[in-house]
């Protein structure tokens, strides 16, 4: 395939990645082909059977060390809510989850207290996992 090939590929797939958001699949392997398309106009051709192995190779390792520095940080709530003070909407038992009124929202909670809250309690942040606050009184 010509060096323009490549690039070609490459932008439909980095097109592709933000018409569909496949979560940087094809954004890693469209910078793969475009990485090839670049390689191209340095260095002749090799046949095409090479190339589209090298572009597998380019493509296993974008996403390997791309891709895992993208999503290193898992997703979640960001640690500034620590310490904030909210609502129980709902009474919440020890280590179960409820509804927690927080910054005028409404988020989900675990009681990770030892005692349960009572609707209307008062709570304290002491953790964000993920999209779930962890409260206690």
């Amino acid at each position: 395939m010509p060096w323009w090939g490549w690039m070609a590929l490459g932008a439909a797939l980095l097109g592709a990645e933000i018409a569909i958001a496949t979560d940087f699949w094809l954004a890693t392997v469209g910078a793969a082909a475009m990485t090839m398309g670049l390689a191209l106009t340095l260095v002749e051709a090799p046949r095409a059977w090479i190339q589209w192995i090298l572009f597998a190779a380019l493509a296993v390792l974008f996403n390997a060390v791309v891709r895992r520095r993208i999503r290193s940080k898992p997703p979640g709530l960001d640690p500034e809510l620590i310490g904030e003070s909210g609502i129980a909407l709902a009474a919440i038992e020890p280590g179960a989850q409820g509804p927690v009124e927080l910054r005028g929202s409404t988020w989900q909670a675990r009681n990770v207290g030892g005692e349960a809250l009572a609707a209307r309690a008062p709570v304290r942040v002491t953790a964000v996992r993920g999209i779930v606050l962890e409260v206690t009184r």
